[in-house]
């Protein structure tokens, strides 16, 4: 074989000089998509979402929409490229074939990290009065991403959206570690000598491929069942404090740990007897509470407590008609903290939960914001409780509590998690560009309104995005139901958890 080392330079050379878009290849093929709808036709599999990114281009092969789209509610179509990338272009194949007609009119492409980031538009990717069968966008700024989304907002003909190829012109990058959170430092008194660690772990650029616990110290060995899990037991304590390790390794391989510890109290230790139950905290009459203590409460006089407020919604009720006991299933986030629920013996917060007031009323359960405000101020003063790590969450009338709360009495709080309601009035919105928030509901959820939230136009927190002092803390959380429900499923996630005894208050 003759080398040619001047033709082999000149080569390398023109490959470089090619611009990004040109070098990278469709790294959308055959890889995980869905879509808002699919046509009824033949449905899931003959206008499945798939057909736009099988790398079919020679016959009709495409998805289609069930129904056409409305201004306030497009139809999309998205791509999960399955670990991040640069992304430097996108051809869009629209219509029904090659030529013009029934193609999308309106569409924007954009684009999310992580599934737990909020969509955001790719620069340059938007189109409006289209008349062309194709379209290529070569970015300027390449983006660098998971999650692509194609929205379809007009088309032409019968209305419906058609895409015979949405193809994603890029590079995967290297592989990024996990991140591992193996829980909040924990205790409990004997004799319970078992407790349950739920740890979680995310990966922008991959999957989580396998969880493993394991004991670092200890007075004793513990027995860890579901050591490979990402929750575990950890039984046969004893008096003393423990040291577990949590770590999690990606598809890629890397990894990443955290460790939790647990307390465990003899069981003469002075707790208070009202520890790791609920009681009533009477007022009154007048926003009666029930109140749930971590299990230690009271073995270390000295200790603060972060402080959890639960607001139920319309209609819903925490206490007995007569408010002398907590009901054997309150509504809302203290329905995670009833006898036999998995956090009783581990939850690491004071959480209080008001009876609504007027209760079968006219205006049931709309919150007062200064009363409401005046129980949580009370509280800090009753119970040991941390000033700095004062958290709220309510579903439905609940969540707007949560927002008044937010709007009114913020420099009280750590942070919010309203859910299954719509947006804050905020006025100026950059009044939230440093408060800790997470709204969540379902997409089929009227009263959430998640258009609201997440439109990438002028939806909070696409404006919060835009403020000069925006920090990064806000989030929103669009779950698939279709029904004005979803809090206890979201509430039970060991992540929702934790972000409620996580935040700390921000001093000026």
């Amino acid at each position: 074989m003759t080398w040619k080392p001047r033709r082999l330079l000149a080569a390398v050379l023109s490959l470089l000089a090619l611009p990004a878009w040109a070098q990278s290849a469709n790294v959308a093929q055959g890889k995980a998509s869905s879509a808002s709808s699919v046509h009824a036709n033949g449905a899931p599999l003959l206008y499945g979402h798939a057909k736009a990114f099988n790398g079919i281009l020679n016959t009709e092969d495409r998805w289609a929409s069930a129904t056409p789209p409305a201004a306030s509610t497009p139809e999309w179509l998205e791509v999960d490229l399955q670990a991040v990338h640069r992304i430097d272009g996108l051809r869009l194949h629209s219509g029904r074939d090659t030529t013009v007609g029934l193609q999308m009119l309106d569409f924007d492409v954009q684009h999310r990290f992580a599934a737990t980031d909020s969509f955001q538009p790719i620069a340059g990717a938007s189109v409006t009065n289209n008349t062309l069968p194709t379209w290529t966008f070569q970015l300027a700024q390449p983006v660098e991403t998971r999650y692509v989304r194609l929205l379809c907002k007009r088309a032409s003909g019968d209305g419906l959206c058609r895409v015979r190829e949405l193809e994603v012109l890029g590079v995967r990058l290297a592989n990024q570690p996990p991140t591992a959170f193996a829980g909040h430092d924990t205790a409990v008194v004997l004799p319970v000598s078992t407790v349950q660690l739920p740890g979680t772990a995310t990966d922008g650029d991959g999957t989580i491929a396998s969880y493993l616990w394991q004991q670092v110290f200890g007075p004793t060995p513990a027995t860890l069942t579901g050591a490979t899990t990402s929750t575990v037991s950890a039984s046969g304590l004893t008096s003393g404090t423990y040291l577990f390790r949590f770590t999690a390794t990606d598809n890629g391989g890397s990894t990443s740990s955290d460790t939790v510890s647990v307390t465990v109290h003899p069981s003469t230790a002075p707790v208070d007897p009202r520890a790791g139950k609920l009681h009533v905290w009477s007022r009154g009459g007048s926003y009666d509470t029930a109140v749930f203590l971590p299990i230690e409460y009271g073995a270390l006089p000295a200790k603060k407590y972060p402080l959890v407020l639960s607001l139920h919604g319309r209609g819903g009720t925490t206490l007995t008609a007569n408010h002398t006991q907590v009901l054997g299933n309150p509504e809302g986030f203290i329905r995670q903290l009833i006898p036999g629920k998995p956090i009783v013996n581990t939850y690491p917060a004071v959480v209080i939960a008001p009876n609504g007031p007027n209760i079968g009323g006219a205006h049931e359960t709309w919150w007062d914001s200064a009363r409401t405000h005046t129980l949580v101020l009370q509280a800090i003063s009753l119970y040991n409780i941390d000033p700095d790590r004062v958290t709220m969450t309510g579903l439905s009338s609940g969540g707007g509590g949560v927002n008044d709360q937010m709007l009114d009495h913020r420099s009280t709080y750590a942070g919010g998690m309203p859910l299954a309601f719509t947006t804050p009035l905020a006025n100026p919105v950059c009044i939230l560009e440093d408060f800790p928030l997470w709204a969540a509901g379902n997409v089929g959820d009227g009263t959430f309104n998640a258009w609201k939230w997440t439109n990438p136009t002028d939806g909070l927190l696409t404006q919060v995005r835009q403020c000069p002092g925006y920090t990064g803390e806000f989030q929103v959380t669009v779950m698939p139901g279709t029904t004005h429900s979803g809090w206890d499923e979201f509430w039970s996630r060991p992540d929702a958890q934790n972000w409620l005894v996580s935040q700390v208050r921000q001093t000026p």
